[in-house]
């Protein structure tokens, strides 16, 4: 009985667990897909033409110096031949610097253009790198793989990004290309 009991208990753990697995898989394909159109921008994949936006921002910030970013966002429009500005984000590429540290961000969509992945990384004021990565099914958070052990001095706390904002962040970018061309 208690074998029964414990295995009713267990197997939901086991099940979703299984579930996670599922959709890290399905993650993991999406990425390889992006990187795939990604090195097809401004051509056709699988008949759809590969779109990017791309920003570039270059400034002097009193006290840490020059100031770099570039901002790639990738995407596609849909198909039929209707006039349409509709846009659909499917991954963004983010790398900037504040004074000597460098920053680097991608964004994985899913066919809706939901965010299911976020990769950081960023060096602390030890030159240590440090590597954030978010996992969501369906705006859920399934998995995070974060750094221990952060060292506060070398990287300060409201710089480490979570879950929640890095979600936010994606649907900011998301949202940016459906603005563009609107008068």
């Amino acid at each position: 009985m208690i074998v029964v009991i414990a295995a009713l208990i267990l197997f939901p753990a086991g099940l979703k667990a299984q579930n996670t697995e599922k959709a890290i898989a399905k993650i993991r394909k999406d990425y390889a897909t992006a990187l795939e159109k990604i090195k097809a921008s401004g051509d056709f994949y699988d008949d759809v033409f590969v779109n990017c936006a791309t920003i570039n921002i270059h400034e002097m910030w009193g006290g840490s110096g020059p100031h770099q970013e570039k901002t790639e966002v990738f995407y596609q429009m849909g198909t039929d031949e209707a006039w349409s500005f509709d846009r659909t984000v499917f991954f963004v590429r983010n790398k900037y610097n504040v004074s000597v540290r460098e920053f680097y961000t991608e964004i994985l969509y899913d066919e809706q253009g939901k965010p299911e992945f976020y990769y950081h990384k960023a060096f602390g004021y030890d030159g240590k790198p440090l590597e954030w990565r978010f996992y969501w099914n369906n705006g859920k958070l399934i998995r995070k793989l974060v750094p221990q052990d952060i060292d506060n001095e070398a990287f300060p706390e409201e710089e480490i990004p979570d879950p929640h904002k890095a979600y936010k962040t994606a649907i900011t970018y998301g949202k940016y290309v459906n603005n563009l061309y609107l008068n």
